[in-house]
């Protein structure tokens, strides 16, 4: 993963993380829409690595 990918990877999970603990729950819109967004982020870049490994085969 490219270091930059990495990095926003940790700062939107650090951001998920903050959200989750200030309105202390998981439940509430603005965590969703954080864990949405992570979870894209991270499908993303499964994609494009699993696309890398195999156009090197």
């Amino acid at each position: 993963m490219e270091n930059l990918q990495y990095q926003h990877l940790e700062r939107l999970r650090s951001k998920l993380v903050a959200a989750a603990l200030d309105k202390e729950t998981f439940l509430h819109p603005d965590v969703i829409l954080l864990s949405q967004a992570l979870d894209q982020l991270i499908i993303k870049v499964q994609r494009e690595k699993y696309k890398r490994v195999a156009s090197q085969r």
